[in-house]
């Protein structure tokens, strides 16, 4: 097809990712000022895949998905809901609760295996701790605290540790014990700032769980205490390595290990561990995992700080690190790329909590559904709408101006997808109407103009076609919006035909 004279210039897609740190006017060039429901990959930005039902037919909001995964056998996944806990692991509608009686559907979860089996372990700081076994659940025989007061766990060298709501006293077990005398360890006199503990993880500095592992405690005032050792009733194997103060955290699922780190999800913005420790609070960006994104993070905990459903899974299969925000129009899902690093944005979910059942990701939601994500190319039939603004770019030299003329995109995608490519001019982001979004000509087999074998490769093609665009300015930023219920794409390239006109 001919474009016309004309100067030709080539883009990359935004794979640095979702900006909200940098001005616009000197935002890198593969940064992206919006990227909604598109997930940026080391070479491609790709639309993120749709999402279909699993399970249905609880009686309220699923506010919790808890995984069984023994050494050995089936996994298996309960969805918490009303006043009760649910086998969702099959497809279709839920039976009969397996634990009824409830008055609390947001549990924490850890779990514990030992000579009796493999168990799952489970609080929610109003009802009796829970434990499941591989066939059954019953009420946890722990004394010396209240297992109803218990609202958080985790399995520490060997060692089953948990607290109370409201407390800066943590509890803890003899090793390989699910049941027996509790034993009170507390953090009080180290915590100046008062408040509670938020809960507990193991960090490791050496990449793998073994003798290394510290303990690491978070309170609600964003102080972390760190201490080595095994057994907190010897001197000789139990130490405080120190403390350090972060952004307050988050909800009650505020972390996540991640390889050999922890990363906490902070009013600062997202903080991995390692990267803190070097740092006081005042530098904490510089160390932020969400530095590109952290006035959006900051934003969206001073507007729904408050609200249930903050919480952090880390999605091997997908690549992605997917935090789930709880905003008031509907949940928010701030991802990244566990490779690359590179934020995103994806909307339209609802997920209230999420879960991993054989490696693929599920939410649940507040009609008593579990839904598996990552899935088919629509949500639950409905289209994915993705969009994208690009960085403005002068095309070489900023003192001229320029008449654009034509762009054309190009994706690989299994079927046509639905675009529609705009350009925003000189910093203005403004949305412009609504385009008619329509399938760009498909080029299958052929790569500019030579034919290559068959024309697909694994049932993939590249798709493109140049599209009219005006408007006269210094710069320019690509805005590309897609939705297709048949595809996937994955952006490539966009290539932008313009005119000089003379240096101002």
């Amino acid at each position: 097809m001919a474009v016309g004279p004309g100067l030709l210039r080539t883009l990359t897609p935004p794979v640095g990712g979702w900006d909200t740190r940098s001005a616009i006017a000197d935002m890198a060039a593969d940064n992206a000022i919006k990227l909604d429901n598109w997930f940026p990959r080391a070479t491609d930005v790709v639309m993120r895949r749709g999402s279909q039902q699993h399970s249905s037919g609880m009686p309220g909001a699923v506010d919790t998905l808890l995984r069984y995964s023994p050494p050995a056998g089936a996994q298996v996944l309960f969805g918490a809901s009303g006043s009760g806990i649910y086998n969702v692991t099959g497809v279709g509608a839920v039976g009969a609760p397996v634990v009824s009686g409830l008055t609390n559907a947001r549990w924490q979860s850890t779990q514990v295996t030992n000579s009796g089996g493999h168990f799952l372990f489970a609080c929610n700081g109003s009802d009796p701790a829970q434990l499941y076994n591989g066939t059954a659940w019953s009420a946890a025989a722990i004394t010396g605290l209240s297992t109803s007061s218990i609202v958080w766990c985790n399995l520490h060298q060997r060692r089953l540790w948990f607290g109370a709501s409201g407390s800066l006293k943590a509890w803890y077990l003899a090793a390989d014990a699910i049941a027996g005398a509790a034993i009170g360890y507390d953090l009080g006199p180290l915590c100046r700032l008062g408040g509670h503990l938020v809960g507990m993880v193991s960090w490791s500095r050496d990449g793998g769980a073994g003798p290394q592992d510290l303990a690491v405690f978070l309170t609600s005032e964003g102080e972390v205490l760190v201490f080595t050792g095994t057994d907190p009733a010897a001197a000789a194997t139990w130490a405080f390595v120190g403390k350090f103060e972060i952004g307050r955290p988050v909800g009650r699922r505020c972390f996540v290990r991640a390889a050999s780190d922890v990363v906490i999800i902070t009013q600062d913005g997202f903080q991995p561990i390692s990267m803190m420790l070097p740092v006081d609070r005042v530098q904490a960006e510089k160390a932020s995992l969400s530095a590109q994104i952290d006035p959006t993070v900051r934003q969206a905990v001073r507007d729904w700080g408050s609200n249930f459903g903050w919480e952090i899974l880390l999605y091997p299969r997908g690549s992605m690190m997917i935090c789930n925000v709880p905003a008031n129009g509907g949940a928010q899902q701030y991802v990244f790329n566990t490779v690359t690093t590179k934020p995103c944005r994806f909307t339209g979910l609802g997920a209230r909590c999420w879960g991993l059942l054989n490696d693929e990701a599920y939410f649940g939601t507040a009609d008593g559904r579990v839904v598996r994500f990552d899935v088919g190319s629509s949500d639950e039939g409905r289209d994915i709408p993705a969009e994208a603004l690009q960085a403005f770019n002068y095309f070489g030299s900023a003192g001229i101006m320029k008449a654009f003329k034509r762009a054309e995109p190009v994706f690989e995608a299994g079927a046509a997808p639905r675009v529609a490519v705009d350009l925003a001019l000189d910093f203005n982001t403004m949305a412009p109407p609504p385009i008619i979004l329509d399938p760009p000509a498909p080029t299958a087999g052929i790569w500019d103009v030579s034919r290559w074998g068959e024309g697909r490769w694994g049932g993939q093609a590249i798709w493109r076609g140049w599209r009219g665009v005006r408007g006269r300015g210094r710069s320019a930023a690509v805005r590309l919006r897609a939705t297709s219920r048949e595809a996937t794409p994955a952006w490539l390239a966009t290539n932008i035909l313009f005119t000089p006109e003379g240096r101002l």
